[in-house]
C-alpha cells in the first residue's frame, strides 16, 4: 500500500531526466539506443502498467535499466513510470531487498492499472548478474599479479578492488543492448506470472 500511496507523489520520468546532475549523458544515450520491438509493445501493451523505481543518479545499473523502461513507456501506451530517490525513502526502499538482505538498487515495483502491487525487480536481471561474475572472474585468471585478486570483491585490497570494478564498469558498457534485452524478457517473466495468478 506505502508503494501505491507514493507513486502518486513520485517525479515522471521526464522529470528525472530534466533534474538529474550525474550521469545524465550516459542515461540519455542508453535511452536512444534501447529497442522496443513489436513483439515488446504487443505484450506490455496488452494491459495498463504502472511502475514505480527508487533510485539514485549515481548507480550503474539504474543508468543501464531506468531509461530502457522510459523507452519502453515512450513507446508503448499505457505504461506510467513514475521514480523517486530511494535516500529519501528508506521506508519504503527497505520493503524490497535482495535476497541475501542486502539494500539495492533501483527497485521497479509493478503496479496493474487499478494500483494492485504485481511484483518487482531489484538491481537487475539475473541474467547480468551471472554474467559479471564470470567476467570478473575471467579478469582475475588473467591477472594473477593484483593482491588478493582471488579473494571476494569485498575483501580484497583497495587497489586490487578498484582495478576489478573498473574493468567491470568498462565491460558493462559494452554489454548495453545484450542486457537491455535482458531487462525487457526478465520484467515480462514477472508480470506474465503475476498476470497468470491474477486470472486462476
Amino acid at each position: 500500500m506505502l508503494a501505491a500511496e507514493r507513486f502518486q507523489q513520485a517525479m515522471s520520468i521526464a522529470q528525472y531526466f530534466e533534474q538529474m546532475t550525474q550521469n545524465k549523458e550516459t542515461v540519455l544515450k542508453n535511452y536512444e539506443r534501447a529497442e522496443i520491438t513489436d513483439e515488446d509493445r504487443r505484450f506490455f501493451g496488452a494491459q495498463p502498467l504502472n511502475v514505480l523505481i527508487l533510485t539514485e543518479e549515481w548507480c550503474i545499473d539504474s543508468m543501464q535499466f531506468v531509461p530502457v523502461l522510459a523507452r519502453l513507456a515512450h513507446e508503448v501506451p499505457g505504461i506510467d513510470v513514475r521514480v523517486m530517490r530511494r535516500d529519501e525513502n528508506k521506508d519504503l526502499a527497505t520493503n524490497y531487498r535482495r535476497k541475501d538482505g542486502y539494500q539495492a538498487i533501483p527497485v521497479f515495483i509493478f503496479f496493474d492499472g487499478a494500483m494492485q502491487e504485481i511484483g518487482s525487480l531489484i538491481e537487475r536481471p539475473v541474467r547480468v548478474s551471472e554474467e559479471m561474475a564470470d567476467e570478473t572472474q575471467r579478469f582475475q585468471k588473467l591477472h594473477p599479479e593484483l593482491p588478493g585478486v582471488t579473494r571476494n570483491v569485498d575483501h580484497m585490497p583497495e587497489e586490487t578492488r578498484a582495478a576489478v570494478k573498473t574493468n567491470s564498469q568498462q565491460w558493462r558498457r559494452g554489454q548495453q543492448d545484450r542486457f537491455a534485452r535482458y531487462f525487457l524478457d526478465e520484467v515480462r517473466t514477472i508480470l506474465q506470472h503475476a498476470f497468470q495468478e491474477q486470472a486462476v
